[in-house]
């Protein structure tokens, strides 16, 4: 190992990182160390489980790098202007649910209206101003973002097919909680079913308060948005709903739903594309694709059973009202949100549709032969939760 890089997969450990991010950065205070748990999981798992290649370990160590020095950066911003917590956030609406059920489409939607706000991509990879950035200018790390995405998408074929990529625009907050070590990143990247298991084995308080505090950086930035409501996206809620709704007693949470024999081989793909591309693993994308059945199935029991405490606080949108009828699915959160929704509100998501049409990017193409599973077997796994929410697909 040297200072600048990991280079072999023995050298990944929580303190060769925490030495190449401070030597990176000249910093040295990376806040509070609760993080050095979920990192020591993670870690461990990514050396036992993941069989990175060459450029997987390259990938995912900086990756691990950047969350680092953005732990590092924050601690510095926060102690220079400690006011930044005094920020007051408003979180209008939380979209949880199972992958690949249009959630970042309706993300993106809601978070094109002046009322609302979200965080863009770019910025949940580099939330900090940079030393020398000048005030309000955050342009070079526009940048540095733009550069990022190009090198993911480089290294993953035909993977902008599959999600619509830019970082320009607005995507889940989830690589935010990544800083934390806490996400469903990791097990959607590599297979690491251990630190999954520890991972949701966790109460995720910590990590989430981590989040409010990032959101609370990106609004002291951007002083606009105050006056806006954040809308938060994320399949990972799914793994902390009822932490969410007590952090988050104001929101709104929003459940897109897909019939599971489409949502699976969708998820199967595209947490294959991610996983092979780091490893060498032969058949990664059938373990992928079988330990993904068991963990989002446990998922959903827990959101369901958590739901159950505060049914006042969800609605339920389906799939196809996302593709067929936008403007409907998005009048309805306002309705729930008790704002008005008029002219000017529709022309606003006109406006977004136009400019972002599905039919822009490629198709997405899967086999579901690929990942040694049959339709009947997924509709069985999930058949509590086709059962649970039968009245959301009958419509």
């Amino acid at each position: 190992m040297t200072l600048s890089a990991i280079t072999q997969i023995d050298e990944l450990t929580v303190a060769n990182l925490k030495a190449i991010a401070s030597a990176r950065a000249g910093l040295t205070d990376f806040g509070p160390n609760q993080y050095e748990e979920a990192l020591e999981a993670l870690t461990r798992s990514m050396r036992e489980e993941a069989q990175l290649s060459e450029q997987g370990l390259m990938m995912q160590s900086e990756r691990l790098l950047n969350s680092l020095n953005n732990r590092l950066r924050k601690q510095a911003l926060l102690t220079k202007y400690p006011e930044i917590l005094d920020e007051q956030i408003k979180v209008s609406a939380i979209i949880i649910g199972l992958p690949r059920t249009g959630s970042t489409m309706f993300q993106r939607l809601l978070a094109s209206h002046t009322n609302f706000t979200a965080t863009y991509w770019w910025e949940t990879m580099f939330p900090m101003p940079l030393d020398h950035e000048p005030e309000g200018d955050p342009s070079e790390r526009i940048a540095m973002g733009e550069a990022l995405m190009e090198q993911i998408l480089g290294a993953m074929q035909n993977f902008e097919a599959i999600h619509p990529m830019d970082a320009r625009a607005h995507d889940e907050e989830v690589m935010m909680l990544e800083h934390s070590f806490v996400s469903n990143v990791p097990a959607s990247a590599m297979y690491v079913p251990a630190y999954d298991e520890w991972m949701l084995s966790k109460d995720q308080t910590d990590s989430l308060s981590e989040l409010i505090d990032y959101i609370k950086i990106l609004q002291w930035q951007t002083p606009e948005r105050r006056q806006q409501g954040w809308i938060l996206k994320s399949p990972h809620h799914l793994t902390c709903t009822a932490t969410l709704l007590k952090l988050f007693p104001d929101a709104l949470i929003v459940m897109p739903h897909r019939p599971i024999d489409e949502v699976m081989p969708s998820w199967y793909s595209m947490v294959g594309t991610l996983t092979r591309a780091d490893c060498n693993i032969d058949d990664v994308v059938v373990r992928q694709a079988h330990h993904w059945n068991d963990r989002l199935a446990r998922n959903l029991k827990d959101t369901i059973a958590a739901r159950r405490s505060a049914p006042e606080r969800f609605i339920d949108i389906h799939y196809q009202d996302l593709l067929s009828r936008p403007l409907e699915a998005g009048k309805s959160v306002f309705e729930r949100l008790g704002i008005p929704f008029g002219d000017d509100d529709t022309e606003q998501f006109k406006a977004h549709m136009a400019a972002n049409k599905r039919d822009d990017r490629p198709p997405h193409k899967h086999n579901l032969a690929d990942y040694d599973i049959t339709l009947d077997r997924i509709r069985e796994i999930f058949a509590f939760y086709s059962e649970e929410f039968a009245q959301v697909f009958e419509r």
